[in-house]
């Protein structure tokens, strides 16, 4: 398998801007994919309600909001470039 790492020093201010870029990247992906994840937990897929109160979604828009998140976490992990980005990028050590 090839090594696909790609060193960035951060004592460049360019490369710490660009590793602060892509940890911001890695770090909300995560909360999003966590927030599915509860969310999951909140329906049945017929009831939206405990989704609208926790989140203070309008009524009837719960399942919107749902399909909105649960979609962007797998279009999130299906894109090689945006998996690539926070996965082949490391500082410098």
């Amino acid at each position: 398998m090839a090594i696909n790492y790609i060193t960035v020093d951060r004592s460049k201010q360019m490369g710490a801007d660009l590793l602060s870029i892509i940890e911001g990247l890695r770090s909300l992906q995560d909360r999003l994919r966590q927030h599915k994840e509860m969310m999951d937990n909140m329906t049945d897929a017929i009831d939206w309600t405990k989704i609208e109160a926790q989140y203070g979604i309008p009524v009837g828009k719960g399942d919107d909001a749902y399909n909105l998140v649960a979609g962007t976490v797998t279009e999130l992990a299906a894109d090689v470039n945006f998996s690539q980005l926070v996965d082949w990028f490391v500082p410098v050590v």
